[in-house]
C-alpha cells in the first residue's frame, strides 16, 4: 500500500462505543485506528447542550481529562454531537468532522476552519421520524386531542370537533431532508405545501417530496400569509437568526400554528410569546429553544397553547444504527479519497 500512515478515527459519542461498530470500521482498511472519548461512569453526558461548545474536559468527563486530551490530539476524523471549545487547538490533526445531527453551528463556534476541516452532517438520517413528529403534533392540535382527553379525565361527554386536515396550507421553512420528509407526508394527507429555500429553482410540483410552490428568503412574509401552519426546518446560521421575528409572526394568518424542529435561534421567543398572548398565533409546537435545557422559570412553560418537548422530535430507537451506516460509508469514501456524503457548504450557510 502506497500510504501506510494510520488513519485515526475518534468516536466522540458514547452510544457508539460498541464492539460491533468498532469492528466494522477496522474492517474497512488496515490503516484505521479507532479511539474513544471517554466519559465519567454514570455521568449524564446525554444532556449536554450540543449547539454550544463545551470546556474540555466537560463536566461529565472530569476524571477522563488525560485520555480525552490524547484522543483528540491524535484524531484525524471525529464523529460527535458536541465539541470542545478551541477545537483546532485541542485537535490539531483534525481533517474531517461527522456530526451526529443536522446542525453544525457548534463546530463553527468552536473554531473549526473551512480551509482545514471538512464537515459532514446527518441530514436525512432523522428526517422520517422528525416528520412523523411534526404531523403528529399538527393532528393533535387540529383534531383537538388534548381537549378531548381533558373531558375524558373530567368524565364530561363534550364534543370536540376538529379541523379537516386535507385542504389546509402548510409552509415549510427549509426544504432540506426534514422539510422534504414533512412535505411527503403532508401531501399524502391532502395538504398544499409551500416551501422556502435559500435558492429556489424550478420544481416538479408532482414530486411527493417537493412543495407545490417555492419561495426565496425575501418572500418569507408572502409565504407565511398563506399558511395555516408553518414548520421551521432550516439550519442555524447568521442569516437565519430570528428569521421568525415579530414582523414574520404578524404576517402569519390569525390562528395559524408554528412548529419549530430546527434550532431555537431561528425564532424570536419574546415575539412568539407576545403573539400567543395576543391570540394572533393559534399555537406553537417547540422542540428546540434559544436556551437549552429550557429553564423552569422560562415564561414559555406558562404560555397558553404552547406544546413543549425537550429536543426530542427525532426517534432514537434506530438512530445510532442509521447514523453509523452513514459514517461507515463516509469512512470508505474518505480512505479512497472520494467526495463525502452530506458535506456542508459552510460558506453558503454564512459561516466565515
Amino acid at each position: 500500500m502506497a500510504n501506510a500512515s494510520p488513519i485515526t478515527l475518534c468516536l466522540g459519542y458514547p452510544a457508539l462505543y460498541q464492539d460491533r461498530f468498532i469492528a466494522r470500521l477496522r474492517e474497512i482498511d488496515p490503516r484505521i485506528e479507532v479511539t474513544l472519548l471517554p466519559v465519567d461512569p454514570d455521568s449524564d453526558w446525554a444532556s449536554d447542550t450540543s449547539h454550544l461548545p463545551h470546556d474540555e474536559p466537560p463536566a461529565w468527563a472530569q476524571s477522563q481529562a488525560d485520555a480525552r486530551r490524547t484522543a483528540l490530539a491524535g484524531a484525524e476524523a471525529l464523529i460527535t454531537l458536541s465539541t470542545p471549545k478551541a477545537l483546532m487547538d485541542v485537535a490539531p490533526r483534525l481533517k474531517w468532522i461527522q456530526s451526529l445531527g443536522a446542525g453544525v453551528e457548534q463546530f463553527v463556534a468552536a473554531g473549526a476552519r473551512r480551509d482545514r476541516v471538512v464537515v459532514t452532517n446527518a441530514s436525512g438520517v432523522s428526517s422520517a421520524s422528525m416528520s412523523e413528529f411534526v404531523i403528529g403534533r399538527l393532528l393533535q392540535i387540529w383534531k383537538r386531542f388534548p381537549e378531548a382527553d381533558g373531558h375524558q379525565r373530567d368524565r364530561a361527554y363534550v364534543r370536540t370537533y376538529g379541523r379537516t386536515f386535507g385542504g389546509s396550507v402548510l409552509g415549510i421553512v427549509g426544504m432540506g431532508g426534514i422539510g422534504q420528509a414533512v412535505a411527503t407526508r403532508a401531501r399524502a394527507l391532502g395538504l398544499t405545501v409551500l416551501g422556502l429555500k435559500r435558492t429556489p429553482t424550478a420544481i416538479d410540483t408532482e414530486a411527493p417530496a417537493g412543495a407545490h410552490e417555492l419561495f426565496g428568503p425575501t418572500q418569507l412574509h408572502e409565504m407565511l400569509a398563506r399558511c395555516d401552519a408553518v414548520v421551521v426546518a432550516a439550519p442555524a446560521s447568521p442569516e437565519t437568526h430570528h428569521m421568525i421575528d415579530a414582523a414574520a409572526l404578524r404576517a402569519m394568518k390569525p390562528g395559524a400554528v408554528l412548529v419549530n424542529v430546527a434550532r431555537g435561534s431561528l425564532v424570536d421567543t419574546k415575539a412568539l410569546i407576545s403573539s400567543l398572548n395576543e391570540k394572533h398565533l393559534g399555537a406553537a409546537v417547540l422542540d428546540v429553544f434559544e436556551e437549552e435545557p429550557l429553564p423552569s422559570s422560562d415564561p414559555l412553560w406558562a404560555t397558553e397553547n404552547v406544546f413543549i418537548s425537550a429536543h426530542s422530535s427525532v426517534s432514537v430507537d434506530r438512530y445510532m444504527d442509521d447514523i453509523f451506516d452513514l459514517f461507515e460509508e463516509n469512512v470508505r469514501r474518505y480512505v479512497q479519497g472520494e467526495p463525502l456524503r452530506n458535506e456542508v457548504d459552510m460558506e453558503a450557510l454564512g459561516f466565515a
